[in-house]
Order: C-alpha cells, then sequence, then structure tokens
C-alpha cells in the first residue's frame, strides 16, 4: 500500500481539515479556481479523501475515446460502478476481431489501430484500403467478456444486471457510426440491463448533434469560439440548447435532481492533484498526464457526496482545450447543487498516442481492457482514494 496513503487513513481529522481547507471557495470570487495558462504539467497537491463518500453510488461517463473507456471501465470494474454515461463510445474489446478485409476467407483480424480508425470509428473514414470492414458483433464482445472474467481480468458481468446506462448518439455525428451503438446497447442487454435501466438516446428530439458533448449554452471564456451543435471542432463542447450531463446524471441517479447552480465555482472548487502516484512516469506508453482534476461542491465537506468520473474525448484534455472541459462541459453545474463529486482525470500524448485519447485499442499494452492496464489501474486507485478504501 501506498505510504501516503497509509498516512492520510490514519489521520482522518487532519484529512477533514485539509479538505475542507481545499475545497471551500473564497467569497465573493467565482473564478478563484481557474486553471493557469498554460497548465501545469506538475503538482505537489496530492489527491486528498472525501469526508463524507457515498461508496454505493459510483458512475462513470464519457465523450468518444472517453465514451469506449468509460465502457471498458464499467465493464471491467462492475461491482464498483453502478452506471455509465456514454457519449459516442463503442463495445469492449471492439478492435480485437474486427476481420481484415484483404485476408484470404477473412481469416485473419485488423490490427488493432486500423480497427480503431476504419470500422469501431470512422475517424479515418470507413474503408481499408478500398474495402469496408465487418462492423464489430455483440457476441464477440460478450464472448471476450466472458473469457476476461473466466480468467479473473475484470468483475462477474452479472454485477451489471443492478446498474443503470444511458447511451447517447448524435444524428449528425459521422466519426462514431450509428451501427457502434447499437451494438453496445445489444452487448449491455446481453449482460442483463434492460430497459428503463438501459436507455438509448438517439437524439431524435432537439437539435442534431456532431461528435462532441451537447451542453445547453457554452458559457465559459475559451480560445475558441463557440461551436454550435453540428460542428466538429475544438473544444468538442458543442452548444445545443440541451445538456448531456443533465439527460446523464438524471438518468444514473433516478431520484430527482434539483435544478442546475448558476455559480458552480461560486459553489465549489475545481482542484489540481498529482496524477503521477497511480502510475509509473517513467512509462511514457501509459499516456496520462502529470495531473488531474476534480471539482468537489462546498457541501460536500460537510455532507455525504457521490463520485462521478467523467472522461474526456480525443484531444480533449487540458492541453489541448485548457479548462473547456473540465469547468464547461455541464457536469459542474448539476453536481454543485446535487452533491455529486466529479474526478476528471487526464490523458496525454505518446508516442502511440499523438491525440490524446484514452485506451481502447491497446497502445498501453494488451491488458489495456482489463483491470491490470495500467489507465484502468490508475483511474481505480483514484476512485479508491477519494472514497477512502
Amino acid at each position: 500500500m501506498d505510504s501516503s496513503r497509509v498516512t492520510i487513513m490514519s489521520r482522518p481529522f487532519a484529512v477533514l481539515g485539509l479538505v475542507v481547507a481545499l475545497l471551500l471557495p473564497v467569497q465573493g470570487q467565482a473564478n478563484h479556481d481557474r486553471l493557469p495558462d498554460p497548465p501545469q504539467q506538475s503538482t505537489n497537491q496530492k489527491l486528498p479523501s472525501l469526508p463524507h463518500p457515498y461508496r454505493a453510488a459510483i458512475t462513470v461517463s464519457g465523450l468518444s475515446s472517453g465514451g469506449f473507456f468509460a465502457h471498458q471501465f464499467h465493464i471491467a470494474f462492475s461491482k464498483l460502478v453502478k452506471g455509465a454515461g456514454i457519449i459516442a463510445g463503442g463495445p469492449y474489446g471492439c478492435v480485437e476481431n474486427i476481420p481484415n478485409p484483404w485476408s484470404p476467407f477473412w481469416s485473419r483480424p485488423l490490427d488493432r489501430v486500423s480497427a480503431a480508425v476504419v470500422a469501431c470509428t470512422h475517424y479515418f473514414g470507413s474503408r481499408y484500403y478500398g474495402l469496408r470492414p465487418s462492423p464489430p458483433e455483440a457476441e464477440e464482445s460478450v464472448r471476450l467478456i466472458r473469457e476476461a472474467t473466466n480468467q479473473g481480468l475484470i468483475d462477474d458481468p452479472a454485477n451489471l444486471a443492478d446498474t443503470r446506462v444511458w447511451l447517447f448518439h448524435g444524428k449528425s455525428d459521422a466519426v462514431v457510426p450509428l451501427g457502434i451503438m447499437e451494438t453496445l446497447k445489444q452487448v449491455y442487454s446481453t449482460l442483463g440491463v434492460h430497459e428503463p435501466k438501459l436507455r438509448f438516446d438517439q437524439n431524435q428530439t432537439g437539435a442534431s448533434a456532431n461528435h462532441g458533448i451537447p451542453v445547453s449554452t457554452f458559457t465559459g471564456e475559451s480560445r475558441f469560439p463557440v461551436r454550435e451543435c453540428g460542428q466538429h471542432e475544438p473544444p468538442y463542447v458543442i452548444q445545443c440548447r440541451y445538456e448531456a450531463a443533465e439527460l446523464l446524471l438524471r438518468h444514473l441517479y433516478p431520484e430527482p435532481l434539483r435544478p442546475a447552480s448558476d455559480g458552480p465555482h461560486r459553489n465549489g472548487s475545481v482542484v489540481a492533484f498529482d496524477q503521477t502516484q497511480f502510475f509509473d512516469p517513467t512509462d511514457r506508453s501509459v499516456s496520462l498526464h502529470g495531473v488531474g482534476y476534480l471539482y468537489v461542491p462546498t457541501q460536500c465537506a460537510a455532507a455525504q457526496c457521490r463520485l462521478h468520473v467523467a472522461f474526456h474525448g480525443c484531444k480533449q484534455d487540458v492541453d489541448s482545450v485548457f479548462d473547456d472541459f473540465i469547468r464547461d462541459a455541464g457536469y459542474n453545474r448539476w453536481a454543485a447543487s446535487n452533491n455529486i463529486v466529479v474526478l476528471y482525470p487526464q490523458a496525454t500524448a505518446s508516442a502511440a498516442n499523438p491525440n490524446r485519447c484514452w485506451d481502447f485499442w491497446g497502445y498501453s499494452g494488451t491488458n489495456y481492457a482489463n483491470q491490470r492496464g495500467p489507465q484502468m489501474r490508475a483511474v481505480r486507485a483514484m476512485v479508491d482514494r477519494l472514497i477512502g478504501q
């Protein structure tokens, strides 16, 4: 066990004082917690344990690579995670067995990178040297999940039947095909998650969304122009007059949510913390940033709070879009008024991951999708630190 964690866990009253000091906002300064520009690459601030965590209500969500990763994390740690919101993501092990259309009798699968960008997504189009690969099959994903379970690499998927899942696909999204998300829905259904616990929003109402995270109105300061719902441009936070964070949190936490705060950074704080405690920073293949972020409502210093983990998409990390995802993707507005702490772990660039994506195709190693994967272990350790276990 990490010796710093032993010290923290053995001094609960000191920790409580530290957390309160760190997390209470400065009165009258709504923007006191703005990130330094450019964002810091390291910090000595350690991730604290929350004073009053509600350990039975941990949920995750993500966009694009973050959506793939949120699903992957949900599957691998289904005993811990009680719900997942997935925006433009796909099924577990999606890249593992996509047939190569150029291979005789389709006997050999595509390499994982090609599968990731022409089959599981259409990031580089839908054809592989002129031929169209087959889409992933739900049966294959379920087979991989069963196999990983039998090897003790992930939790028993029977846990999933007690969880909640919200899926969203924008009608204008050409990066992740609708069929990929239909496969994802089928995977969850096969594993025992059914309506009304499983909801698939195909954007049949409201503005047609492109590949991004919808918000009602983008109100923050940004380096980028405000992106409308049909655009696919940085920071990939798109103004749609409806809010993905609200929709997914309402589904994952089915009791009525209180109205969103009109000043989440007056009613809470963003805290930077040292992510390198949770992985080997000398291993560049892990592709995790030195700094992660945490949003904590002021009231969580004294009240019991739930934990939600939000995974950014490719090129949506803090170095790419500054604080637009951490502060302005909508999560904090709803978290502030509903006792929800939001963890924003951060990926970074590496030789095999120049676009700063979360690992859903194996650039960090063959264990990328199970509990031994370096990114999976790191995020799980962050969660464990926060909830004090």
